[in-house]
């Protein structure tokens, strides 16, 4: 069985954020996924790795430490 992944570089992760988030503020958002404002803030500066807390509500997770994202498939 052949698994096709999609890869996403950094800005389009941070733009699925950014639409994640919506209306809503970053802190809302933040608070809403049990992260700290900073961190969700540092990720969209690109200044931190998104981890798996803010990856899983998009579908991705992280793939080795090239940083690839891929849609995970849904059960």
């Amino acid at each position: 069985m052949m698994v096709s992944m999609k890869t996403y570089d950094r800005p389009q992760v941070n733009q699925m954020i950014r639409t994640m988030q919506g209306e809503r503020s970053l802190r809302t958002l933040a608070k809403e996924l049990k992260l700290s404002a900073a961190y969700v803030s540092d990720v969209l500066r690109g200044n931190r790795e998104p981890g798996p807390k803010i990856l899983a509500p998009l579908h991705l997770r992280r793939v080795k430490t090239t940083v690839i994202y891929y849609v995970k498939e849904r059960a």
